[in-house]
């Protein structure tokens, strides 16, 4: 009996060295232990990105602008992800959300593993290649914006060393017919707002003259498109956050996760980001609270899985 109960003992001991040493190795990578609500800020990684908005003083009278432009439409709209576009006045704000380096890094590491291929059906502004060469990954990414595909292409020059692939197609996301079938592990991006970002003109985008119904079909295309491109088990994470039009609550998340499982995308799993989002809600959270809105300050992440 002794004996039996000595090996429970050191059995038990064993798991809890194991345990500790897991945490450590975790703590290592991460700098934390992740839960489900991920708090998360900017740091030195994205200080360390080339920016559009910030390499192109042009466009800081934009950025302004579209500040002030959200300020005015709190009363109406609560919470939204960007400035509105104004296309028809002649100040397109250009996507002015910067995607925080912080949180490409902490999926890719989450996900991803050694060298694998990172593929992005929206670029942006460039930070999730950037954090691609960062972390040795190979990237396959597309864009319909003239403007943004023009910035990429110039950083894409400045930190190609050509130890990993970098692949960027200037095109539509619904025929991404320049990336290989079954070459992607992981993708991390945030889609397109409908027309509450501005991305450009161009024919093809996704917000441009549609309802909101027409362009949850046009995502669910994308995720379609795109599915053909991943491995089996491959991980798919879309950063992406609800909104507010003229007074209308717009479950956005919800209506992915939706349009994503028609496309043939199976649901693995949920984050909700707190801590890099929401200054305009934070700031104005006694108005947001008065007009009985809650102030969003936080995000989703939507992890999809290939199935074989």
């Amino acid at each position: 009996m002794a004996n039996s109960k000595g090996a429970v003992d050191k059995s038990l001991r064993d798991r809890i060295v194991e345990s500790g040493r897991k945490k450590r190795d975790m703590i290592k990578k991460f700098g934390f232990v992740p839960a489900s609500i991920l708090k998360l800020s900017r740091g030195a990684l994205s200080r360390s990105m080339f920016s559009m908005q910030h390499e192109t003083p042009a466009r800081n009278s934009e950025t302004q602008q579209g500040y002030r432009d959200k300020l005015e439409r709190l009363k109406d709209a609560g919470y939204t992800k960007a400035a509105p576009s104004n296309r028809k006045a002649g100040r397109g704000t250009l996507g002015l959300s910067i995607m925080p380096a912080e949180i490409v890094e902490f999926f890719a590491k989450y996900y991803g593993s050694e060298r694998c291929v990172y593929l992005d059906p929206f670029m942006g502004h460039g930070i999730r290649m950037q954090v691609a060469k960062h972390l040795g990954f190979d990237y396959y990414g597309y864009d319909m914006s003239a403007e943004f595909f023009k910035y990429i292409e110039s950083v894409k020059k400045k930190i190609d060393d050509t130890k990993t692939v970098m692949q960027i197609t200037h095109g539509d996301s619904r025929s991404p017919d320049e990336v290989p079938d079954n070459i992607g592990d992981f993708s991390f991006y945030s889609p397109p707002y409908w027309d509450i970002e501005y991305y450009g003109d161009e024919e093809g985008q996704l917000g441009i003259d549609t309802t909101y119904e027409e362009f949850l079909d046009g995502m669910r295309d994308v995720a379609r498109a795109w599915l053909s491109k991943f491995k089996c088990d491959a991980f798919h994470c879309v950063n992406v956050n609800d909104f507010r039009k003229d007074k209308k609550f717009y479950p956005y998340h919800a209506d992915l996760i939706k349009k994503y499982q028609e496309a043939g995308w199976q649901l693995h799993d949920t984050w909700i980001v707190d801590g890099l989002v929401g200054g305009t809600p934070r700031a104005f959270a006694v108005s947001f609270n008065e007009m009985q809105i809650a102030p969003k300050v936080h995000e989703y992440v939507l992890v999809f899985q290939k199935q074989a």
